[in-house]
């Protein structure tokens, strides 16, 4: 299975893990420690889709305790995850810049009419 495109808190999980387990290697995890607004039953079935998904590998899975190690497929999702998050920040940024200094010109521009027909009619 392809990992296209993952559900918010599917992604979220991901994300965090990838923060989680820096430098490679199998770690241990309580489910509290995974992500806290997940109910047990979702932690299991999500960690289960993202193996599925080639995303991460799960060595056990025993009593809310989980032994997982983060994959490239996993490494490479979350990162591009962040840059699409950057690039909707700095576009949201560049729209908000772009909107002030259109709305700044134009009631410059508005103003400059303003007196000139009051200059020229009057």
């Amino acid at each position: 299975m392809r990992v296209t495109t993952l559900d918010e808190r599917t992604g979220a999980l991901l994300e965090r893990l990838e923060t989680l387990c820096a430098g490679g290697g199998y770690h241990i995890f309580e489910e509290a420690d995974l992500a806290p607004y997940f109910s047990a039953i979702e932690v299991g079935e999500t960690l289960s889709y993202l193996a599925d998904c080639r995303c991460v590998d799960v060595r056990y899975a025993e009593n809310g305790t989980y032994c997982i190690r983060l994959l490239p497929a996993g490494r490479a999702y979350a990162s591009h995850a962040r840059e699409r998050a950057r690039e909707g920040r700095l576009r949201l940024k560049r729209t908000a810049l772009f909107a002030f200094f259109g709305s700044f010109a134009g009631g410059f521009l508005g103003a400059l009419l303003v007196a000139f027909v009051f200059l020229v009619g009057g």
